[in-house]
Parts: C-alpha cells; structure tokens; sequence
C-alpha cells in the first residue's frame, strides 16, 4: 500500500471513529459553530479594511485640488465647507461655486447645480424628509451616487449658492478633484481610526470564537486522548495521527467553512445593511476585496483541524503512578476579596475629588481586580449551594437535586467556569460600552441645557451683510423674533441682547433698555455658555442688522411665549439669505460631539452581544461536555429510580439553573460596576442588558434541553456489563 492510499485510510478510520465517539453531536455541533464563527469572525475582520481602504479611494478621489490664486474671482473653482445638524448629528455641507467651464463636477455628481440648486446624498436627502425640510440648502436636484460616497449612507450636500450669497473671500481656491489625501469633509471626522475597529472585532468576537475552538476541540477529550496514546502505542507516526485527528473533524469543519463562505458571498451581490447600527456595508469594497475574504474564511478552516491536532494531551496519559488531585477552586482569600476590589471600583472613586486619571486609575484597579477574583467568589456559592441542594433533596426526596448537589460539592469548578465566563464577559463587554459612551463635563453640561431648554432658542452666525441679515429676519417663520447678542470680553464678562420691541416682549422684557428677567431658564443657559455664569444681561432696543454690522457676535432667535421654535423652518430662511450660516442651539458644537459617540457604543452592542453569546456558548458546550460524562456515569440510576426524570432534574440544576443565573448576575454586577461611569455621562442602554439577559437564558433552555436529552437516551441505552 502506497502512502497516499494510507493516508486516506487513515482519515476513513478519523471519520469512523468520530462517529462512533461518545458526545458525537456535541463535538460536531460544536466544532461547526466553531469553524463558522472563527471564519465569520476574521471575514468581518478584512471587511474592515477593505471598507476603510474603499473610504480611502474614494475620499481623495473628491478630495478639492487646492491652488493658491491671488484673484479668487479669476479661480477656476471655489470651495467653502459648513455643517448642519441633521438627524441629531453633524453634516458635511460644501458650498461650491466653478468659474471655468473645464472644470468637472466632484465624483457622484452628474452635473453642476445651479445657483440655489443642491445635490443630496440619499442618506442626508431621507433625514431631510424626515425633518420636513428638504428645500433647506435649496432645489434638490439629483443624488450623490455611491462614487462620490466614503459609504453607501454617508450624509453629505454640494450646494451652490444663489446669487448674492457668495463671499469669495471666505471661500478656497481649487482646480477641481482629486488629491493624494482623503477630504476633510464627509464622515471622516466623526469616524474611530482603523485601530480602534480592529481592536473591537478582535476582543469581540476573534477572541471569543477562539475560546469556543478550544473547548470545541478539547470536547470529549477523554476518549480521544485515549485513542491517541493507542495509535501511538501501535507505532503509529506525528503524520498518522494528525491524519486521523483531521478526518475526524473534516465533515463540521468544512460545513462550518462552507456557511461562512455562503454568508460572505451574500454580501457581494448588493449593499447589506448591518442591523443595529443601521450600516450599509458597501458591496463594492468587498468584491474588490473578495480574495482576501474567502481567504480568511479557508485560513479560519485550517486553524480549527490544527488546534485539533495540537491540543491532544498525548504525553501524559498514562505515565507516573502518583494520584492526581482535583482542580479545585479553594482560594478563600480571593473570594473574600472579591467584594473589597467591587466597594473600591464602586466607592472608591468618591473619595476623590474631581476626575482625572486617577479617579480612572482607582475605577480600573476596582473593575478589574472585581472581575479577576469574581471567579473564586462564585466557586465559593457554588459549593454553598450544593450543599443546600443535597439538604434538599435529601429532606423532600428529590434524586435530581441531590445528584446535582453532590456534584455541586464535589466539583464546583466546573459549575462555577460556566457562571464565571458568562459573568466577566457580561462584565467586560459592558465596560467597554460604557468607556465608549462617556462624555466630558462640557459634554454633559450641554445635554442638561438641552434638556431643560430643548430648541426654544437658537444662535445663528454667518458672514452675512446687513442687508442679508435684515432679508433673514423677515424671512423667520411666524413668531420668530431676532436679537444680536453681543459679549464683552473682560474679566466681568457682560451679555447684551438688541432687538425691536417685539423681540424684546417674547424674552419678557419693556420695550426699552432693562435688565432681563434672571428668572427666565433661557437667559440662565445663556448666561451660563457666553457669560461665564454670573453676567448679567442688558437687553436694549434697536435694530439687530445694525448692530450687527457694529459689535455684536451673531444672532439670537428666540420665539413668542416662548416653547421650541420650528427649527427646520428658521434654518431655511438661514439658508436662503445667509452666506454658509451655523445654526445652533445654545451650546450645540457640544451637543455634536456626544452625538459622535452614538455609533461607536452602537458597534460595541452589536458586536458585544455576539461576544458575549459565542462566550456563553462556549462556556455551557463545555459544561455539557462534562455533564454528558457524568451522566453516563449515572445511567445505572435508571434502573433504580423507574424512570428518566432524574436526568432532567439533574440537568436543571447543572445547566438550566446555572446558566440562567449567570446571566442575571452578569447584569446585576455590570450595573453596579456601571455607577461611577454612568454618573460621569456614560450610557448603559437598558435594551444593551437585556439582550445579554435574554441570550443567556434562552442558550440555558437549549442546553438544559440538550444536555437533559442526551443523557436520558444514553440510560436508555444503558445495558450492565461485566466491568
């Protein structure tokens, strides 16, 4: 018989073996979801290059070519980039205006808008809809298509002004598009480096489908191992026994590879939208990047069969006759010190005045040392309740309780790696949401005014004559009225407000020059954002535009009776009598930077639940593992007890019971740790904690079910033999 002959009956006697191996469905499900979840894992990996690379290309393609021309007028192109809140976040919008006519639109656009025409992203295009403000920046004439987009739903306006609206002095030179660097505009301001997502999808999910190979791999060991040191013992080679390990893994492999090549190729078609964080994957970056793709998901397919092979414990079965004791968790210390590094992570950084790194310093030492010693706590309470489930049973007759006890008593470590995994990783992937979504003081701040002023007044700049300031103000929508503010810069910094008599009413206020009701919680805020908190404000009849053209800062619109003001409406009458205005609510350009943080803490709950999930998964594949073994040793029972409850007894305590549990302490914990973030700004979404709840529980029914099931027809088919 020739090598290759041997070799493929070898890998025949690996696929007959795993067949015929105890926990086969185990070990094949396993090994699957494995493979499927490693090769997706590293495939969403590259599909973050090849979207970052795809923004890349894109971003320098529309990138302006800026010149240097001593006339603007003379420029064959000017450019002037502005932002608007749209959709509770900031927007590019870019004010072109071409003087030759060699000069070709930016890429996605078909044609040059004409003065007072737009053209909108389909993205910024629905927000605008949404708004009810779709005339805002002027006509829409058309879309920007996916060539002119960083991303599919990127939102993003190139709007020509009307005429008179121009300031070329305001504006840069260009030659056109296309530069080696990618545009300051779009997303790419708002958007976390390639870093940061490669960090998340590693420690979100890499790492945990890695986890679950290895408890995939090292699924019914026993026999296995056993196998192994028999071939080894027949003479049999490295070569002939990696053989029969890779024939006895190849079938869930290479169906979990398959599945995963099946998810990446429905990608390639069409643009996919990632649901949660509402992401529209670009089709077009992943067919360019398809190689690379399908090659991770063959790498992820090579790597399960190796870590198969290395991970058989070959060189110590059977070797020394000292007797081996148990792993066992009985650091008491740690235990008790689970709930000192919980009171540091929780209290301790009251104690310290302010923030800073070392409040940050304390809370991290506190979190982690928690969740290092977490492990020992519970094997503690595991053992606790063991010997309260024996009680138990023994008191009410109940040989479920009672053999789950026991088991409980005798090895609380493999009750408490189960709880133990699914409670740190609840745990990490909760802080990692939270570290996401912390804001700064100015942050916060900004979103109490918004809260208790909402949209009732607005601060308008631009670089808008008097004329066009005067257009603007006749232009507000009905009960809007318009003041300048004008801040003094000294040591007792000073607010004035200058309005006719009608803008003067709505703040409250004689038609006249007073002081302004320190009551009013407008006024307050504004104090509080322009004046350093403690100016007083002068409010004084005369002319806005004019004064304007003086000293003032910029506009205050502020509405009849007060209330929130139509924004949509105010902003398109900025928009149509304003060079490039901002529009604003007191303290906005805060408000834009917490909005920021809304789509990295959305990844990190949507990456974080499948974390958590493939963690959980791993965790209860291996506890079942070992209450399949237990359970055949337990078939006997049958005959005793008259029937197979016993088994779905026992498993309702072993898995059921347990796993249940460490979800609802996983939560509890995160909320507790989540104190001091959460009064500094973080956000920990109700929805985020339970999803996690809600995963861990319905993965207990299906290995309470599982395992419950496995081991009744295992004493099904229990028959005495003469050992």
């Amino acid at each position: 018989m020739n090598m290759l002959a041997t070799y493929v009956r070898l890998f025949a006697i690996g696929r007959a073996a795993g067949r015929g191996s105890e926990g086969h469905g185990l070990r094949f499900t396993s090994l699957l979801c494995a493979t499927f979840a490693l090769a997706l894992a590293a495939a969403v990996l590259v599909a973050g290059f090849a979207v970052y690379d795809g923004r890349e290309l894109r971003g320098s393609a529309r990138a302006p070519q800026y010149v240097g021309v001593a006339d603007p007028d003379r420029a064959p192109l000017l450019v002037q980039v502005a932002y608007d809140d749209v959709g509770g976040a900031q927007r590019s919008i870019v004010f072109v205006d071409p003087r030759g006519g060699g000069v070709a639109p930016p890429p996605g656009v078909e044609r040059w808008p004409a003065p007072g025409e737009a053209v909108l992203s389909k993205a910024l295009r629905a927000d605008l809809v949404r708004e009810d403000s779709l005339d805002r920046y002027g006509k829409p004439v058309g879309s920007i298509s996916e060539a002119g987009l960083e991303v599919p739903g990127e939102r993003l306006a190139y709007v020509r002004p009307a005429s008179g609206l121009l300031d070329p002095g305001n504006m840069t030179t260009a030659a056109g598009f296309g530069a080696d660097e990618r545009s300051v505009f779009g997303d790419r301001e708002s958007l976390p480096p390639l870093s940061a997502f490669t960090f998340l999808v590693v420690g979100m999910l890499l790492f945990p489908a890695a986890v679950l190979v290895v408890v995939a791999a090292r699924s019914g060991a026993a026999g296995r191992d056993r196998r192994v040191a028999l071939l080894r013992a027949l003479g049999a080679g490295t070569r002939a026994r990696v053989v029969v390990n890779v024939g006895e893994a190849a079938l869930p492999v290479a169906l979990g590879a398959s599945a995963a090549a099946v998810v990446v190729s429905l990608a390639l078609p069409s643009n996919l939208t990632v649901p949660v964080v509402d992401f529209v994957l670009p089709a077009t970056d992943l067919r360019r990047w398809a190689p690379a793709l399908f090659a991770a998901v063959l790498a992820a397919a090579l790597a399960v069969p190796a870590a198969v092979t290395l991970l058989h414990r070959t060189g110590r079965a059977g070797h020394g006759t000292r007797p081996r004791a148990r792993n066992r968790f009985t650091s008491r210390r740690m235990a008790w010190s689970c709930p000192v590094f919980l009171l540091v992570a929780t209290r301790g950084p009251d104690l310290l005045t302010g923030g800073g790194s070392l409040w940050f310093l304390v809370y991290v030492c506190g979190v982690v040392g928690t969740l290092a010693t977490l492990p020992a706590l519970i094997a503690a309470g595991v053992s606790a309740l063991g010997r309260l489930l024996v009680r138990l049973g023994n008191r009410h007759g109940r040989p479920g309780a009672l053999i789950a006890g026991r088991r409980a008593v005798a090895q609380p470590g493999v009750t408490a790696r189960l709880v133990a995994s699914v409670v740190v990783a609840i745990g990490l992937v909760t802080q990692i949401q939270l570290n996401t979504s912390l804001l700064n003081d100015a942050m916060i701040a900004a979103k109490a005014t918004h809260e208790r002023i909402g949209d009732s007044m607005l601060t308008v700049s631009s670089a808008a004559d008097q004329r066009q300031n005067r257009a603007f103000l006749r232009d507000l929508p009905e009960g809007a009225q318009g003041l300048a503010l004008e801040v003094e810069s000294s040591d007792n910094r000073s607010i004035a407000l200058y309005g006719d008599c009608a803008a003067l009413r709505a703040l409250n206020a004689p038609c006249g020059t007073s002081t302004a009701d320190p009551a009013d919680p407008r006024l307050q805020e504004l104090t509080a954002w322009f004046g350093g908190g403690a100016a007083d404000v002068t409010l004084h009849r005369a002319d806005p535009p004019e004064r304007l053209a003086r000293e003032a800062e910029r506009l205050l619109i502020v509405r009849d009776g007060g209330g929130d003001l139509p924004v949509g409406e105010v902003k398109e009458a900025a928009f149509r009598n304003l060079p490039a205005p901002q529009v604003m609510v007191v303290a906005g350009e805060w408000l834009f930077g917490a909005a920021e943080l809304r789509d990295p803490a959305a990844w990190t709950l949507f990456l974080g639940v499948i974390g958590v999930g493939l963690l959980a998964f791993a965790a209860a594949a291996n506890n079942l593992g070992d209450f399949l073994r237990f359970g055949r040793a337990l078939a006997p029972l049958s005959v005793l007890v008259g029937h197979r409850g016993v088994f779905y007894a026992g498993a309702v305590w072993a898995i059921l019971v347990p796993l249940a549990a460490a979800g609802a302490v996983g939560v509890l914990v995160s909320l507790w740790l989540a104190a001091p973030m959460t009064a500094k700004g973080a956000v920990l979404t109700w929805s985020f904690l339970a999803s996690l709840l809600v995963l861990a529980q319905i993965l207990a029914v299906l290995f309470w079910w599982w395992g419950s099931r496995s081991t009744a027809a295992q004493a099904a088919g229990w028959r005495p033999t003469a050992d």
